[in-house]
Parts: C-alpha cells; sequence; structure tokens
C-alpha cells in the first residue's frame, strides 16, 4: 500500500541570522559616528620621543585637553620621529598654518619655575593656535616654549650683536630699570657673524621705541670710580644673576620717529659703546701718514679741534691696489689708515650734516685743513687723527685710491719737533760766518784808509788857508772823522772778536757742535717715541726671539 509523502517548503535563510546581521548594523552606525566624531589627524616631527607615550601624551590648550597622541613612529630617513595625533572634531579651527607647539616639562628659567605637574603625570604638548587663515596637518616640535602668545599685544623688533655677550631667550628688556619685554628667539648668523636676536615689548611700551633708541647690555652690576668714591649699583635680583638689556636715548636728544614692527637695532655690549655705535650714516676716508702710526687703533676718536667727528675703522687700512697692500708701495713711504666721518656725530640731523660736510670740504682742504696724529694717552701709548687748519701746509687736495677718497695729512709730534731742530742746525751750519767777517773786515780796512786821507788833507796848510766858512766845515768833518774813527776802532775791536781764533769764535763754534750733538742723540728718541709713545714710563718693548722651526 502506498502513502503520499506530505512536503513541505521551510524557509532557506534562518531566524538566527538576525541577530549578526543587527550586530553589522550596529556596528556600522558606530563606524559611522566614530569616524563622524572624529577630529583632524595631525603629524609632529621632533628631534626624539623622549618622554612621549603613544595612547597617553596629551595635547593641550591652556590646560584643556584637544588631542592625543595615538601612534609613534621613526622617520624614512631614520633622523628624526614622526608621532600621529588625533585631534577633537571641536578644536579642527585651532590647527592653523602659523600654530605651534612644544613639549611642556619642569623648567628652571628667569621668569620661574614651570611644569612641575609633569613630574607625576608626564609631559605634555602645549599647542599654540595662530592667526593665519591657512590650515595644515604637518607640525614641527618647537624646542622651546613660545614666550609671548599670540594673542598678547605689543611690537616685535630685531636686535644685531658683534660684540657683546650671548644673551638667552626670556632675557628681560628694560625701559629706566623697568622691565617692557623680553627676548623671544636667540639665533647666531654665521655668514654675519653675528647674533641675531628677536625681541617683544609689551604694550603700550612699543611706543618708547623709536629710530634713535639705543639698546645695550645691562651686567646688573655697575661700578663707578670718580672724585667721591666708589659707587656701586645693582639691579634686582635676577637682572644681577642673568642681567638684561636697556633700552633708551642718548642724553640730551629727543624720541625720534616711532620704529615700526620688524625695525632691526644694534645692541652694544654697554651704554657707552652704544653711544659709540648709534651712527649709521657715515663716509669713509684713507688717510695716508709719512710717520709711524703705532698706538693708532680701531676705535680710536677723530677730531676736529677737540669736537669727535668720526672714528678709526682700520689701521693700517687693508686697502688692496693693484693685487699689493696699500702700506707696501714702492712709490709712497705713507701708512693708510681707515676712518669714516660720522655726520650723526657733527649735528644731530645726519642730512643736514652730511650735506654739510660733502659741500665745504674741498674748501677746508684747500685753506689747509689736514689730519695729523696726536697723542691721547701716555700710559697707553694711545694716539688719536685730529683735524685742523695749518696755513703752511702744501697745496692738497681730495685724491682716490681704491674705492676711497684720501685726506691729506701732515707729520706731527715729536717727528715735526726733531725735524725742526735738525733744519734749524743745518741752516746754521749753512752760514758762511768767517767769509762774511772777513769781508767785513776788508770794508773796515777800506774806511780806515779813506779816514787817514781825509785827516792828511785837513791838516795841510793850503786847506788851513781857506775861507773861514769853508774852513769851519772843514774842521766840522775833521771832527766828525775823528768820532768815525773811534767808531771805527770800536767796530773793529768787535769785530775781532768774531774771527777765527777768537775767545767768541770758539764758544759759538762749540755751541755750534753741541747742538749737533744734541741733534744726534734726539733721533734715536725720536724714533723709539714714534714706535713706542710710553717708553718714558714702560719699558721699550723688544721683538720676541724667533722660534726654531722644526726639520
Amino acid at each position: 500500500m502506498n502513502e503520499t509523502a506530505n512536503v513541505k517548503q521551510e524557509p532557506r535563510i534562518s531566524a538566527i541570522w538576525i541577530i549578526p546581521i543587527i550586530a553589522l548594523f550596529v556596528g556600522a552606525w558606530m563606524l559611522y559616528q566614530y569616524q563622524a566624531n572624529k577630529g583632524a589627524t595631525i603629524y609632529i616631527t621632533m628631534p626624539q620621543a623622549e618622554g612621549i607615550i603613544a595612547g597617553k601624551t596629551e595635547i593641550k590648550v591652556r590646560s584643556v585637553k584637544i588631542g592625543q597622541i595615538d601612534h609613534i613612529r621613526l622617520s624614512d630617513d631614520k633622523n628624526s620621529v614622526i608621532a600621529r595625533a588625533q585631534i577633537d572634531k571641536h578644536y579642527d579651527s585651532l590647527l592653523t598654518d602659523d600654530a605651534n607647539i612644544w613639549v611642556v616639562k619642569p623648567r628652571i628659567d628667569e621668569t620661574g619655575i614651570s611644569g612641575m605637574s609633569t613630574l607625576l603625570s608626564g609631559v605634555y604638548l602645549e599647542f599654540a593656535p595662530g592667526e593665519s587663515k591657512l590650515m595644515k596637518e604637518h607640525f614641527i616640535l618647537q624646542d622651546e616654549p613660545a614666550l609671548i602668545g599670540k594673542d598678547v599685544k605689543g611690537g616685535r623688533f630685531v636686535l644685531q650683536s658683534y660684540n657683546a655677550e650671548v644673551m638667552d631667550v626670556s632675557t628681560s628688556i628694560y625701559y629706566k630699570n623697568y622691565k617692557i619685554g623680553q627676548v623671544e628667539t636667540a639665533t647666531f648668523d654665521w655668514k654675519n657673524q653675528a647674533m641675531k636676536y628677536g625681541i617683544f615689548i609689551n604694550e603700550p611700551y612699543q611706543n618708547l621705541i623709536t629710530l634713535n633708541s639705543i639698546f645695550w647690555v645691562n651686567a646688573g652690576v655697575e661700578i663707578d670710580l670718580s672724585a667721591d668714591g666708589i659707587n656701586v649699583n645693582t639691579g634686582s635680583l635676577s637682572k644681577l644673576l642673568k642681567g638684561g638689556i636697556s633700552v633708551g636715548l642718548p642724553e640730551q636728544q629727543a624720541p625720534g620717529d616711532l620704529a615700526n614692527d620688524g625695525h632691526a637695532f644694534s645692541l652694544s655690549k654697554s651704554y657707552k659703546h652704544a653711544l659709540e655705535e648709534r651712527f649709521y650714516d657715515f663716509d669713509y676716508y684713507l688717510i695716508e701718514f709719512e710717520q709711524s702710526i703705532r698706538g693708532l687703533r680701531p676705535g680710536a676718536p677723530v677730531e676736529y679741534r677737540g669736537m669727535r667727528v668720526g672714528t678709526v675703522v682700520e689701521a693700517p687700512a687693508n686697502v688692496m691696489i693693484d693685487g699689493v697692500p696699500a702700506h707696501f708701495r714702492t712709490d709712497n713711504t705713507a701708512v693708510p689708515a681707515l676712518i669714516k666721518i660720522e655726520y650723526g656725530r657733527i649735528y644731530h640731523n645726519s642730512n643736514q650734516a652730511r650735506d654739510f660736510w660733502r659741500g665745504n670740504v674741498e674748501g677746508w682742504i684747500k685753506n689747509g685743513l689736514r689730519a695729523s696724529l696726536k697723542p691721547g694717552n701716555l700710559l697707553t701709548g694711545a694716539v688719536y687723527v685730529d683735524f685742523d687748519i695749518y696755513n703752511d701746509a702744501d697745496d692738497a687736495e681730495l685724491t682716490t685710491v681704491s674705492q676711497y677718497q684720501v685726506f691729506p695729512s701732515v707729520s706731527s709730534g715729536i717727528t715735526v719737533l726733531a725735524d725742526q731742530v735738525s733744519d734749524v742746525l743745518n741752516k746754521v751750519n749753512n752760514l758762511k760766518i768767517e767769509d762774511s767777517l772777513a769781508q767785513m773786515q776788508s770794508t773796515f780796512t777800506d774806511y780806515q784808509a779813506l779816514a787817514n786821507e781825509m785827516r792828511d788833507l785837513l791838516n795841510q796848510q793850503d786847506t788851513q788857508n781857506l775861507p773861514g766858512d769853508i774852513n769851519r766845515n772843514f774842521a766840522e768833518m775833521t771832527k766828525s772823522m775823528q768820532q768815525f774813527d773811534v767808531t771805527m776802532k770800536q767796530f773793529e775791536k768787535t769785530m775781532a772778536s768774531y774771527q777765527q781764533g777768537s775767545q767768541f769764535h770758539h764758544q759759538l763754534q762749540q755751541t755750534l757742535s753741541e747742538f749737533k750733538r744734541l741733534s744726534e742723540e734726539l733721533q734715536p728718541l725720536t724714533r723709539g717715541l714714534n714706535e713706542q709713545p710710553n717708553m718714558f714710563i714702560f719699558d721699550k718693548s723688544l721683538p720676541a726671539d724667533p722660534t726654531p722651526r722644526k726639520q
């Protein structure tokens, strides 16, 4: 007996699959929510990852967390570290092109102690947003924290230093001992061999910075030696420990025009040097001296009758003429020195002073304006350049050597004195005294013979018989001749003392010999003083013994 099977069609998808499908939708929704809520991803390049931990190190702005480091790896060239960080989407607008980022860790500097909380929690990255409209995702970690926030108002300027001591970042800037700003950046310009500082002056004190402001290093301790005794002035403790930079105006000068942001100033090592280095408007001149320039050093003053008008730049001047130094020419024995005429020293308005100098210097030279060397300090042997009018100077004019104008000069000092003494003695030696005395003796002999003949004529009988008036005239002539005879005898006696072999002649010859000997003895002294002006106080310096070379 056959029975018919009842076949029932069952659904191919089991209800059990509803659970994975729901899980898939939930996962997709969570992924969407994660991607939708995830902020921007940034990459930070740093020299090393000391203290940075993936999944733990946070990124903060004003102590508020805005992101976290989630991955750290070496760069492709293995010379740096690249850290990846996730930023909360609410802070994507902070990732501007001029933003800064640095590591916050314990620091002790002039501004105080900071970052001590990281001793327990670990370091974190501080993020300083900028003001740019451009956005970026790659940043470079700064070595030092940004001292001045972007929202702090004030002015930024540049200081350049060639000889002052090196100042640290965060060094304070003072105006009349009141802090008005600080150093933001410090870099060394190897091309110009100078330190370059970026400084920030807080508002409203940037209005104190004018075009004629001067900056100098303040060591914190100032010692003044005067007739009243020793005066020691000290500033604040931070100023004493770390020093600082002072800014001000030269005495008796009114503030100039306000300096714009980014204006560059010179930083000097002291207030005295700042006063000397503030003159930027000048012209170079070359002076050729026909004497030793020992004691003339760079920085020595150039004066006109006691008023400083410039500064010595090089002595001797490093000027090349046809590939040969200017002080080793075969056709000229003069030693050149390079100076600069600083127009701000002549008049506070340097433009007017420059036009006045350039328009009149050639006329002054025609009237005898010359440069010479004058002793400045007998203890150190220093000399300086002095301008003055010499009415008996030879005619001269401005000439050009290399790219510099050459200012005419005259010799001075002990060299001139020795030359004058030698010239006088040469003139005395050139006088032909003996020939002049012999000629005068011959003349007086002729006059004596004439007087004798006139006496004989007057004593003749025929002359006595002449009329009374004529006779009286002859009598007066006789009396005059007698007086003349007496005078001639006295003069003959006087002239006899000048003749060779006489005592006076011997004394005169002896005096001239002593003058000549004195002149010869003065020559080594003259050379010594020209080479070392302070030889009267210190022993004459001798050249060092030569050192044998190794074979």
